[in-house]
């Protein structure tokens, strides 16, 4: 019994050296976002740096690009050839210089990102991600992968880019309490580009008197066929009297464009 638990919290030990040691390590990664306005034939060309420090491991990477998705909450998707099958990738004219490479505690090395836009590419969004992950560090069982995506989106220069939206669903948290009005939206991008938007929402009451409002702005764009879930939190100045109410929700592009409306009414009972 003694021997037992003497051995499983050597086990235990041992675990957290290893994990201890593996969480230091790093994987830096320069130019780790491509924005660029581009013309159909043009030829482009991308510098990522990925390096390690002094203090890390001794690290075996892969390179490859992948297709680019998107969740709900906006966390980016790496896609395979199978489900990248869309009218907006970039994948297909992408390849990168190096594939595989090993480096060595305080090394770095250049991976260049190249590709030939089509020439009868039409006007919109291309976008495709850089996965750039070490392979597996650790001895036994436990080991530890670090990886990084490095986000391409290219718009296509001409006058065919449409920066568009559609509502599909807006509710309110219920039961609606009278201090403050939890709000979800979930915004469609029908358009054939990205783009930031930012959420508008008035709260009136049935005379059309304004008793409160709020807005948020998303920090990573939308991609096109992706759908974004907002979350906003609307605090009137005081408690929302008993009676009927309504919200008008406006998305917006970052400059201001109206994307999407909607209104839904709700009540507050006594």
């Amino acid at each position: 019994m003694l021997k037992s638990k003497l051995l499983s919290i050597s086990i235990a030990i041992i675990f957290l050296l290893l994990v201890a040691g593996l969480a230091s390590a790093g994987l830096a990664v320069g130019g780790a976002i491509l924005e660029k306005d581009i013309a159909p034939g043009e030829h482009l060309t991308h510098v990522i740096q990925v390096s390690t420090r002094a203090s890390d491991l001794p690290m075996d990477i892969k390179v490859e690009v992948m297709g680019y998705g998107q969740s709900l909450d906006g966390t980016n998707i790496e896609l395979n050839s199978s489900q990248d099958n869309g009218p907006y990738s970039a994948k297909s004219f992408l390849k990168v210089s190096l594939e595989s490479f090993h480096l060595e505690p305080g090394e770095a090395k250049q991976v260049m990102l190249e590709g030939d836009i089509p020439s009868d590419a039409k006007s919109g969004g291309r976008y495709a991600l850089v996965n750039i992950h070490s392979l597996r560090m650790g001895n036994g069982t436990i080991g530890v992968i670090l990886a990084v995506d490095v986000p391409i989106r290219l718009t296509i220069n001409g006058s065919g880019t449409l920066d568009k939206g559609e509502i599909e669903s807006l509710r309110l948290e219920t039961p609606v309490p009278s201090k403050h009005l939890n709000l979800s939206l979930i915004l469609n991008n029908t358009g054939n580009h990205h783009y930031r938007p930012q959420l508008e929402a008035t709260v009136k009451d049935k005379d059309g008197n304004l008793v409160a409002n709020a807005s948020t702005l998303l920090g990573y764009p939308l991609l096109p066929t992706y759908p974004r879930l907002f979350k906003l939190d609307i605090k009137p100045e005081s408690n929302l009297k008993p009676g009927k109410y309504y919200v008008d929700a406006t998305v917006k592009t970052k400059d201001g464009s109206v994307l999407a409306t909607k209104e839904i009414q709700f009540e507050i009972k006594s």
